[in-house]
């Protein structure tokens, strides 16, 4: 008996030793992704909180260096070229870096993405992009830290930083149209099918260039699918009124609206109606 005791107590003792203290990240680490266009951006960085301290005279003084965010430098990622700000930078990952100014911040990127903050050696051939942003006084505090993806079209988007009363806001411009038009041409010098016509022809359509290229192809997806739906109709209709084909565009509005009736798609019915009656003024 005392024996399994000792043994059983010797087991206790082995699990407790392996047991480790768990204690709260006071800037705890995020990794965000977002797809803009046809460009992946990551962005790994890790979130202080003001905690009652000012910004710049406790946590980041003004005209110093300052790693973006706490902890391992941050860094952000880039599937394809960019511009940043204004400035060409390739595809790759880079550590973000800024200098804090009451009217504008310095903003780095910079090749070495290796560093637990500021790097030791700082070296002006690793610098990829240098720009001056200006800040925007927000009237409501920010208490923690935060990087977001804002304001998203296909081809761009806003890269904004808030902490505090201040906001800074960086165009991220991307090759969304080189590569689209590239991906077409290569579809279609293979076997395109009925959908990658639509798709193209959709593209060309929302971008507002190649309309007769986008009606090439709608009729292409038309064809290859058959009794087409009243949506690759509709879609036929809205090129030809911005070719300035309004004939055309009402004859094919009239046929989406009697496929979407038939289907009692409302929605459809009610675009097609408002159309065919502004297109016949």
């Amino acid at each position: 008996m005392k024996k399994t005791l000792f043994l059983l107590s010797g087991l206790f003792i082995g699990f407790g030793s392996m047991a480790q203290v768990k204690t709260p990240q006071l800037s705890p680490r995020v990794e965000i992704e977002q797809t803009v266009g046809l460009t992946e951006i990551e962005i790994d960085y890790s979130r202080p909180s003001l905690r009652g301290r000012d910004l710049h005279k406790e946590i980041i003084p003004v005209g110093k260096k300052w790693r973006f965010g706490a902890n391992k430098n941050t860094t952000i990622s880039f599937e394809t070229p960019v511009k940043f700000g204004g400035k060409d930078v390739k595809e790759g990952e880079y550590a973000m870096y800024a200098v804090p100014g009451e009217k504008e911040w310095k903003i780095t990127l910079y090749s070495d993405v290796e560093n637990w903050g500021i790097p030791k050696k700082w070296e002006n051939e690793k610098v990829v992009a240098e720009l001056m942003v200006p800040v925007t006084k927000l009237k409501k505090s920010v208490e923690t830290f935060t990087i977001s993806f804002d304001n998203l079209t296909i081809n761009d988007f806003d890269l904004n930083a808030s902490w505090g009363n201040s906001m800074l806001s960086i165009k991220v411009e991307l090759p969304t149209n080189e590569l689209t038009v590239a991906s077409i041409k290569e579809t279609m010098n293979g076997t395109p099918t009925e959908r990658d016509y639509y798709s193209a022809s959709t593209y060309y359509l929302n971008s507002g260039t190649e309309l007769e290229k986008s009606l090439e192809y709608i009729n292409k997806a038309i064809e290859l699918k058959g009794d087409a739906p009243f949506y690759y109709v509709r879609k036929k209709a809205i090129i030809l009124n911005k070719l300035g084909r309004n004939e055309e565009a009402i004859e094919a509005a009239k046929v989406s609206l009697k496929k979407a009736t038939d289907a009692g798609n409302a929605d459809y019915i009610r675009m097609n109606q408002k159309s065919i009656e502004e297109w016949s003024k």
